[in-house]
């Protein structure tokens, strides 16, 4: 629950809300769940930057909202914890892409 959670409030913290007409949308199937947020990676963050813990706040006012409701603890936390607890689980390791003008994270089933 802890990974799911995680990437929900990501989802919700980092999209691009300046792409109008688009939503974050969580799409369950039988072996993953895949999150979908409209926007690409900002500034110079990659995907391997954010295995490491490289973190851009594009939503300032979303991330110290969801700071003060005790959601995140740090900024940049978020995607080394899904992979390490995914890892403890014995799962494939997460998939984390960006695919047209969307970010995507795949979570594998145990």
């Amino acid at each position: 629950m802890l990974v799911i959670r995680e990437a929900v409030v990501n989802s919700l913290v980092h999209r691009n809300y300046s792409i109008s007409g688009s939503k974050i949308r969580v799409l369950m199937y039988d072996d993953r769940i895949e999150f979908r947020s409209p926007g690409r990676l900002p500034n110079t963050v990659t995907i391997e930057k954010m295995k490491i813990g490289v973190s851009y706040a594009r939503n300032p006012f979303l991330v110290k909202y969801m700071e003060n409701m005790i959601y995140i603890d740090q900024l940049g936390r978020g995607i080394p914890m899904i992979l390490k607890k995914m890892k403890e689980a014995g799962t494939k390791e997460p998939l984390l892409m960006e695919q047209g003008e969307e970010f995507v994270l795949i979570i594998y089933k145990a």
